[in-house]
């Protein structure tokens, strides 16, 4: 089952990539949609009760991304894949380096870029690069499963509006059912369907030129 859903994402990931070769030649690379592989059902959320508290683990499960006690103070939104801290527009060798190999890869011809651009698929989430330089660096992060949450209030696929309000505030936009928030040159966006989320993604919001 868990093989099939890979490759149908997989599948999806690459028709969205070939329809946005259709825009406009030099644009930035288009967003990747939000890919929820299934509707999750809702998370009891007990994280509602005060700013963006940390997301408390008890040791026994293996879910990545949570918060913690010690947040790493940065002026964007960042992930956090067990300690591993991934920031967007990052150069992707160093996340190999310190998370090993991916479950897959799928390169396609950049529609913006001299070269390829990249999905990196690891355990919840789907990282992608854009080419620079002779090197990847990372413009989206995507969640397709709900055992990663966002490192800044343990919000997952599942959780509660209220649970993503109550962690990030009032200050987002929403178009259609996609809550926006924006932090330096990065955002964070929470697809919401019946009072659930069921898309989560990290992009990067700066015009990115190749260097």
């Amino acid at each position: 089952m868990k093989k099939s859903l890979f490759i149908l994402s997989v599948l999806l990931l690459a028709v969205a990539f070939m329809a946005a070769c259709g825009g406009e030649p030099g644009a930035s690379p288009a967003d990747p949609p939000v890919l929820p592989i299934e509707t999750p059902e809702p998370v009891a959320d007990n994280n509602t009760d005060s700013g963006t508290p940390p997301v408390t683990d008890n040791g026994d499960t293996d879910d990545n991304g949570s918060a913690d006690d010690t947040p790493v103070a940065l002026p964007d939104f960042f992930f956090k894949f067990g300690e591993v801290v991934i920031t967007l527009d990052e150069n992707i060798s160093y996340v190999l380096d310190m998370l090993g190999e991916p479950m897959g890869v799928m390169v396609l011809p950049s529609c913006a870029f001299d070269g390829d651009d990249r999905i990196y698929r690891f355990p919840g989430v789907d990282l992608y690069t854009y080419p620079s330089s002779d090197s990847d660096f990372i413009h989206t992060i995507a969640f397709f499963d709900d055992t990663v949450r966002t490192a800044e209030g343990g919000i997952r696929l599942g959780s509660r509006l209220q649970a993503v309000l109550d962690a990030y505030g009032d200050d987002y936009t929403e178009e259609s059912g996609m809550y926006t928030f924006s932090r330096g040159d990065t955002l964070l966006e929470f697809l919401i369907e019946a009072d659930s989320v069921i898309g989560i993604t990290y992009r990067l919001d700066i015009e990115i030129q190749v260097g």
